[in-house]
């Protein structure tokens, strides 16, 4: 036996005049007698769960009425009487009718189911805006992350790495923020980015821990994930060579990638440093990217040779973020002829002037670099060696 749609009246009926020796609200019945008997089990349970009364405790009400509905006497029909005369109409006197108070388990209740959807609407919240977050992206190599006590807890690198401290290459920064923090015990501090240690940590997100954030140097990171696979793109070959790896600093990086990303026709293009084939000593003299200061720290015009076989001058301002597209570096023969430069070139400096060292003949040529009014190298032309250098070269 048990309580379904053809007695839930009756049984709420006989737990409300047990609880309260009165009837109950016809709406109230009502509102029972509409749910299915699923409903019912559900709506039940959580109505004893109220009371504080376990699966038991139903049972034994359940019991109770069945006991009282099934097996109580039936009353006798009474014998029939004729009807009364109509009572004489008496004036009627109305009172005002008693508001009762809401039981204390409903106010509760809803207390409890306020605090609850205000808790689950906080966490959508917080949840969207963790979901929504956006990566930064390493633009160099060993680029530390550290924690509040300034520890170093994780490192950036533009290629995978295997170290002792974990390696990344995006790391997942909770805002956009700018957070100026310290690497030591001095008072000088540097712009940061606030990054999450663990990327798939939402309850860390969530309340906030302590020791799952880290900060990142904003000069080594990007937000930008086509940026981001141009500098991976840019400098796959410069990484092969450690010298010239670790020479070419996130600022000059900075400033060709900048510029690469203003020509669409830059997007697969790679720095080619041409140091196969030729002696090691003829490696170590030479560089295979020319860095030119016009504003020391803050502008510079780089030249470098591009996997298309040209060789390009990239310039930028890395503090107001103005960049100038790609130009090609143009070469001018000994006949005054003028075109673009290509071929298997390396720089290299010779009494103090930048010339261009011919990689295929692993020899100095007589090009030397050519300035434009503004100081800046422009084209490398053709110079008459003298009859002194003629007899000792």
């Amino acid at each position: 036996m048990s309580i379904a749609q053809n007695n839930i009246a009756e049984f709420i009926t006989f737990l409300y005049k047990k609880k309260k020796n009165i009837a109950p609200p016809a709406a109230l019945l009502e509102g029972w007698k509409a749910l299915s008997n699923e409903e019912i089990d559900v709506q039940l349970d959580g109505l004893f769960a109220s009371w504080g009364l376990g699966e038991a405790e139903k049972k034994q009400e359940i019991n109770a009425f069945f006991k009282e509905t099934l097996f109580a006497p039936k009353p006798q029909a009474a014998p029939k009487m004729p009807p009364p005369p109509p009572p004489r109409p008496q004036p009627q006197q109305t009172l005002p009718a008693v508001r009762r108070k809401p039981a204390a388990w409903k106010r509760s209740l809803w207390v409890v189911a306020v605090i609850v959807l205000l808790l689950a609407g906080y966490t959508g919240f917080r949840y969207m805006s963790y979901a929504g977050a956006s990566y930064i992206y390493t633009i160099t190599d060993n680029v530390s992350v550290r924690n509040e006590e300034k520890e170093i807890v994780a490192r950036l690198d533009l290629f995978e790495v295997k170290s002792n401290i974990p390696s990344y290459q995006k790391m997942k920064a909770i805002d956009d923020k700018i957070y100026y923090r310290g690497i030591d015990n001095s008072d000088k501090t540097y712009p940061c980015r606030k990054v999450l240690l663990q990327e798939n940590n939402f309850m860390a997100y969530l309340f906030n821990r302590q020791g799952q954030f880290g900060y990142v140097n904003t000069n080594y990171v990007v937000d930008n994930v086509k940026e981001f696979n141009l500098y991976q793109t840019a400098f796959k070959e410069i990484k092969t060579n450690k010298a010239e790896n670790a020479d070419l600093k996130a600022l000059y990086r900075k400033i060709i990638i900048g510029s690469m990303s203003l020509d669409a026709g830059m997007e697969n293009k790679y720095i080619a440093i041409h140091a196969g084939g030729i002696p090691r000593s003829a490696v170590d003299a030479t560089f295979a990217v020319i860095k030119q200061p016009v504003t020391e720290n803050v502008k510079y015009v780089i030249i470098a040779g591009m996997s298309d076989g040209y060789y390009y001058s990239f310039e930028g301002d890395i503090k107001s973020n103005n960049f100038t597209a790609p130009q090609k570096i143009m070469v001018i023969n000994a006949e005054g002829q003028t075109e673009p430069l290509s071929g298997n070139y390396r720089f290299m400096n010779k009494d103090g002037n930048i010339i261009l060292y011919d990689c295929i003949r692993a020899a100095a040529t007589n090009y030397e670099a050519k300035k434009d009014d503004n100081g800046k190298i422009v084209a490398f032309a053709y110079k008459e060696p003298s009859l002194l250098q003629q007899i000792f070269e």
